[in-house]
């Protein structure tokens, strides 16, 4: 039986070709997304060696910050000849120089990829200038 225009009422065996590959094409499109997203996913293996790099970074901000205050009190206890009084003074003065130095790297992020895309290149800055 024939429609208005002429054409059958079964579908045409060109759109059903149609309709397949463009449900393969979904497919596909949906199974490439989930390999991207899984690719780009960071391993459960390395996470936790990010936050052992991270544990290790502050700590050896604050050890940093206590020996370079002790050294430097003791040298000038060294100089001066008052053993204990500078090296106390100079050791909690890096004390405190390490758990700033620790709360300032802890609270410091990375930049984003997309950040770092829209960072101004060096050679855009010296071009206007002139």
């Amino acid at each position: 039986m024939a429609n208005p225009r002429g054409t059958k009422d079964k579908t045409d065996p060109k759109f059903d070709d149609i309709s397949s590959r463009l449900k393969d094409l979904g497919s596909r499109i949906e199974a490439e997304k989930s390999q991207t997203a899984a690719a780009e996913k960071p391993s459960m293996k390395y996470q936790g060696a990010s936050d052992y790099s991270k544990g290790y970074r502050l700590a050896s901000e604050f050890v940093a910050g206590v020996l370079v205050g002790g050294l430097l009190g003791f040298g000038l206890d060294k100089l001066f000849g008052t053993l204990p009084l500078f090296l106390i003074v100079f050791l909690l003065l890096g004390f405190g120089a390490g758990i700033l130095n620790m709360s300032r790297s802890a609270n410091r992020t990375p930049p984003t990829a997309e950040e770092l895309r829209n960072m101004p290149k060096p050679d855009d800055d010296e071009d206007e200038d002139k």
